[in-house]
């Protein structure tokens, strides 16, 4: 189990947030795993890495009913005096203003959504969440504390949906994208020699490989879904036929990126999702 510090992670107050959702989840018997951008810093923190900069704090919650989850929100807004957002019903607010995204997927969800009573969002679709949760989340000790986490292959999928839920909301989910797919060969570099040593035999670079090895990864966490297997085949076959603005997206430098590099890097990745394994 990796292990890093609260201030890594370059939020002030974050340790307080964290005790606060992990005392009350755990009172409630509500299991939750970290995502989003904090998930990602965690990440490149655990591989000697500085954090991204991030103002997100999300939580995944797995719960039964809506009830349960108002529990939630209540327990919070009550012992720690959160305030509800009045743009996302699924956000709470601490007293110093950071925002808190508690998304509950499981059998909350109905025909993959989750409605709830409150101002501005209301609905969610969760897709993914429950395959990142369950075959995904890593423990990661933060402190003194040990917390579940999204993997970084479900935090793809999860930033994958995100954007084609809403594309024109979720820009920065693709920076992260083109972020994670940039650092990925280098950051695993051991993990993919040791468990992908069959990709080596022909004439890919190791930046080739290891963005195979991502796709491969992603792919374990959805094999038992292929609804949403083919949704994010889907997502990938219409950036790579530019009939949506992710490629174009994922650029971040105009003078050493093209739009041919970046749509090699999703077939690579999607060639890795779409093959069987090695093991």
């Amino acid at each position: 189990m990796s292990k890093i510090n609260y201030n890594a992670l370059a939020i002030d107050g974050l340790k307080e947030v964290f005790i606060q959702i992990n005392e009350t989840c755990n009172e409630l018997e509500i299991e939750f795993f970290i995502v989003g951008a904090i998930a990602r810093n965690i990440w490149y923190v655990s591989k000697n890495e500085n954090s991204r900069g991030t103002k997100d704090i999300d939580f995944g919650v797995y719960i039964s009913n809506v009830k349960k989850y108002n529990e939630l929100r209540a327990a919070l807004k009550e012992k720690y005096n959160y305030i509800e957002s009045t743009e996302n019903a699924f956000c709470l607010i601490t007293q110093d203003g950071k925002q808190i995204d508690l998304l509950p997927f499981g059998e909350i969800e109905k025909d993959g959504q989750v409605i709830i009573e409150g101002k501005g969002l209301t609905k969610v679709n969760l897709d993914g969440f429950k395959e990142a949760f369950e075959f995904g989340a890593q423990e990661i000790k933060i402190g003194n504390e040990t917390y579940k986490t999204c993997s970084i292959p479900g935090v793809m999928i999860l930033k994958l949906i995100a954007y084609d839920d809403r594309p024109s909301k979720r820009i920065k989910d693709i920076v992260d994208i083109n972020s994670i797919c940039l650092n990925y060969p280098s950051l695993e570099s051991d993990f993919i020699w040791s468990n992908h040593f069959d990709l080596y035999g022909g004439d890919l670079e190791h930046e080739e490989v290891g963005i195979i090895v991502l796709g491969r990864e992603m792919k374990k966490l959805v094999n038992n879904n292929i609804k949403l297997e083919n949704r994010l085949i889907k997502i990938m076959d219409k950036a790579i036929d530019e009939e949506s603005p992710l490629l174009t997206l994922m650029i971040q430098n105009s003078e050493t990126e093209t739009i041919a590099k970046k749509r090699s890097i999703l077939e690579r990745l999607k060639f890795g999702f779409t093959q069987n394994a090695s093991n």
